[in-house]
């Protein structure tokens, strides 16, 4: 008792839980042989306890913890105290199961679960329970027993098993057969374990700059099962000549969709499977080399930063920029507003059932409260071209024309567009909870890039979009893409950039005649 007197004052128990801990150990030792009103005075305490806490986030694991060493503590006390030992220890039980529901502890959980079923079958074999009681319990006990065993029983889906034979199983909405709960297991395993882990390996973090993290020179990591390499320039590949000589320079500035998020051995990134398509299908006259300057994390004005000091000294021929998904939030203005707060998101639990339930349960309120239209303000959208993002482009734009470079702006491409079906925009909800926003700010960011490509001949416009854009399968999360989905990027910008290749090669082989004629 004095054990979980010091542990409730210590974790901020509720107010009623101090006096009423006092009272009932004073219950339990202070009044001699008078066990009646020993007896009514615990049960007063435990009252006192219990509608102290009520209201309260008692939902933790230390307050399962005071709750048990209460009942420990009643249970030694005599059979006179076992009514209210049962009580404090069936509350113990059901404190377990909240709080390892609620955090994701699963032995936890499972322990709740086993003492409240232990618990209900001590009540039917040594109370006097009535018909109505023995029914009640048989009912709790069904349920307590049958959840576990309906969720081990259902679809295969629910058991993640994140082997490389079985990954598409969780990332492809196909695959998972439409469970969320498997994709966000994927996520979580692939953003905050595996990703976390090779950043470790390759980046360079800084807290004092914005952003926080660069390639590391010379540096090597893995990503599930891809090898990647950081040359000793600060770029994915293989090393880069210092004099570039007669070759035709593309550097492919980015994101982490630009970097490539492989994760199989034989994963490439877009800019390398660029490269290999000019050098098999385009016979010109100088050599092709294409620099992978993606970085994850990193949006456009990041890459603007650098080019100063890390693009521009390789002396690029061409610039081929795929930005988008980071850089949305500078894009945001030309969307209509929204007044009201973000759907709840996704949690992960013991039972998976369980947390399907919940989410479903979650989002049908939310869309009762939140979702009439006079919840949602309008406002005069502004021009895309009067966006940061705009901005940010034509800085893009004002160096490479000084620098005398060609420049190639690509819209973006994500799994899910306003025309995919409503079941898989679903899919991803749970984890991008603002996924019709993202969807409208990647229709205005195409929109910005080719007017922007339009207003300047000598800019190419790549459509990303064929057979790539809404293709889910093809992606491993809402924007990084399975190598598939990468190989249908790199045809696309080809054939984006093909005439302008050709193009420079032409000019090129008629500044060398002339030189020669000369």
């Amino acid at each position: 008792m004095e054990c979980a007197l010091v542990l409730a004052l210590w974790i901020h128990a509720p107010w009623g839980t101090a006096p009423g801990l006092v009272l009932l150990g004073c219950s339990l030792f202070l009044w001699g042989e008078a066990q009646s009103r020993r007896l009514l005075a615990g049960w007063i305490a435990c009252a006192l306890c219990w509608v102290g806490a009520s209201g309260a986030d008692v939902w933790k694991l230390p307050f399962a913890e005071v709750a048990g060493m209460i009942a420990a503590a009643l249970w030694l006390n005599g059979r006179e105290w076992r009514k209210m030992a049962f009580a404090w220890s069936l509350l113990t039980a059901i404190l377990c199961v909240a709080a390892g529901y609620l955090q994701d502890k699963t032995g936890v959980f499972y322990l709740g679960l086993l003492s409240a079923s232990a618990l209900l079958i001590l009540v039917r074999t040594h109370f006097n329970v009535s018909p109505a009681g023995i029914l009640l319990i048989n009912t709790i006990l069904l349920v307590v027993l049958g959840l576990p065993a309906a969720n081990l029983l259902i679809d295969s889906a629910y058991r993640v098993d994140l082997r490389p034979a079985t990954w598409t199983k969780y990332y492809s909405y196909k695959g998972a057969g439409g469970k969320q709960s498997a994709f966000v297991k994927w996520w979580l395993f692939f953003h905050e374990s595996q990703y976390p882990q090779m950043g470790n390996e390759i980046f360079d973090f800084m807290s004092d700059r914005a952003p926080s993290h660069r390639l590391r020179p010379s540096s090597h990591g893995t990503l599930l099962g891809s090898s990647i390499s950081i040359n000793s320039q600060g770029f994915r590949g293989r090393e880069i000549a210092p004099v570039k000589g007669n070759t035709y320079r593309i550097v492919a500035l980015g994101e982490s969709t630009t970097f490539g998020m492989t994760i199989s051995p034989d994963d490439k990134p877009w800019p390398e499977l660029l490269e290999q398509m000019i050098h098999e299908r385009l016979k010109l006259s100088r050599p092709v080399e294409v620099i992978n300057a993606g970085v994850p994390g990193y949006s456009l004005d990041n890459n603007l930063a650098r080019l100063s000091k890390e693009i521009l000294p390789l002396k690029p021929d061409m610039i081929i920029s795929y930005h988008g998904y980071n850089g949305f939030g500078e894009i945001d203005p030309a969307l209509p507003a929204v007044n009201g707060p973000p759907p709840p998101a996704y949690k992960v639990r013991p039972l998976d059932l369980l947390a399907d339930c919940e989410y479903r349960v979650k989002m049908i309120l939310f869309r009762r409260q939140h979702d009439p239209p006079e919840v949602r303000r309008e406002r005069p959208p502004v021009n895309p071209l009067d966006t940061r993002y705009a901005t940010e482009y034509g800085e893009l734009i004002a160096a490479t024309k000084t620098n005398r470079i060609r420049l190639a702006l690509a819209n973006f491409s994500m799994a899910v567009n306003s025309h995919s079906d409503s079941a898989v925009v679903e899919f991803y909800r749970i984890v991008f909870d603002s996924i019709d926003r993202e969807i409208k700010a990647n229709e205005m960011h195409s929109l910005l890039v080719k007017e922007l490509a339009a207003r300047y001949p000598d800019i190419c416009f790549v459509d990303t979009h064929p057979q790539l854009d809404g293709e889910n399968e093809k992606f491993i999360d809402l924007i990084h893409l399975t190598q598939h989905g990468r190989k249908q990027l790199a045809e696309n910008i080809f054939a984006g950039i093909r005439e302008a290749l050709e193009k420079d090669d032409g000019q090129t082989n008629c500044a060398r005649e002339s030189k020669t004629g000369q």
